[in-house]
């Protein structure tokens, strides 16, 4: 079986900021108690007339800026299109003047970048596919409804892109695994089009959830490429809530520098927060080769995924 790994990656987030002070004028709530409850300081928020198909482009650029591979294979991670058709893909492709590839779009929700990397690595390993970019893009704040305190906190817009390979695969793909518990399906809604945006969640049980679910993660992948609790790994979550980060933890005796968060800058980006938060890591050379990097997703569906690499 071919060897799969990530090769380049670029991410975007928008300029404007909203930080605790800003929403603390707008509902009743303060810094100090947003802090205290999810680890968010300020979120990035996209203009009305930047959709997320525009912000996938432009991580997608920096991408291919890194790397001279052509992708033969588009995957586009989005709960938040603008369109049915065409679809995101469609569009980011026309946008970065990509011709004769397959493309298409995945929902998965917050899971989706994942499910993304370990499709796009099945169809590599098992076709005549070499490269595939990876875009995970989503402007949360279109369903995010201002008025809400416990919701309109916790979410930012912005885009990653990562370019799989087959050839001089860097830093390999291992193992994924994909899941869903679809008893929890109705437990965070995201509703569209037109004035019908709107995002409901049952806080308490996906707060359970995820927790529950990162544990068993940790320890599926871990056993999966014969690591230990006190081996050299680090965690990427899907960026919802730092408090599930500590939580988890706490739960495997993991020290929590070993888990990667940027989520005090830029919030719940849904699809996106793994591509922000390993973009970062990446650029600051936080991993050293041998490492193995969990990359743990989680959300709406109930979906999850893991993947470990090792760097």
């Amino acid at each position: 079986m071919k060897k799969v790994g990530l090769t380049a990656i670029g991410s975007f987030v928008p300029k404007k900021k909203l930080t605790n002070s800003d929403l603390a004028k707008m509902v009743d709530t303060t810094d100090e108690w947003i802090t205290s409850r999810t680890g968010i300081k300020e979120r990035r928020i996209a203009p009305d007339d930047m959709p997320s198909s525009e912000m996938a482009v432009r991580a997608a650029q920096k991408c291919l800026a890194k790397t001279g591979a052509r992708p033969d294979l588009l995957i586009s991670s989005t709960a938040t299109a603008e369109y049915g058709s065409p679809y995101q893909a469609s569009i980011v492709a026309n946008r970065l003047q990509l011709t004769n590839l397959g493309a298409f779009d995945l929902n998965a929700a917050c899971s989706g970048l994942v499910y993304s990397l370990a499709i796009g690595r099945s169809l590599m390993q098992t076709g005549a596919y070499r490269h595939t970019l990876v875009t995970a893009s989503e402007k949360m704040s279109m369903l995010t409804d201002y008025t809400d305190r416990a919701s309109c906190v916790l979410f930012g817009d912005g885009a990653a892109a990562v370019m799989l390979s087959s050839e001089n695969p860097e830093h390999e793909i291992l193992t994924t695994e994909l899941g869903l518990d679809a008893t929890g399906s109705d437990y965070v809604i995201m509703r569209g089009p037109g004035k019908d945006f709107y995002f409901r969640q049952d806080g308490r049980r996906v707060f359970k959830f995820a927790v529950t679910i990162m544990n068993k993660l940790i320890d599926n992948l871990t056993r999966s490429c014969g690591i230990h609790k006190n081996d050299d790994f680090y965690i990427i979550p899907h960026q919802a809530n730092y408090r599930m980060m500590e939580a988890v933890a706490r739960d495997r005796q993991i020290p929590i520098e070993r888990f990667v968060s940027n989520i005090d800058r830029y919030g719940n980006t849904s699809s996106a927060s793994i591509g922000l938060a390993l973009s970062e890591a990446w650029e600051e050379q936080r991993f050293k080769k041998g490492d193995i990097v969990l990359l743990i997703g989680f959300g709406g569906g109930l979906s999850w995924a893991g993947a470990a690499i090792k760097w």
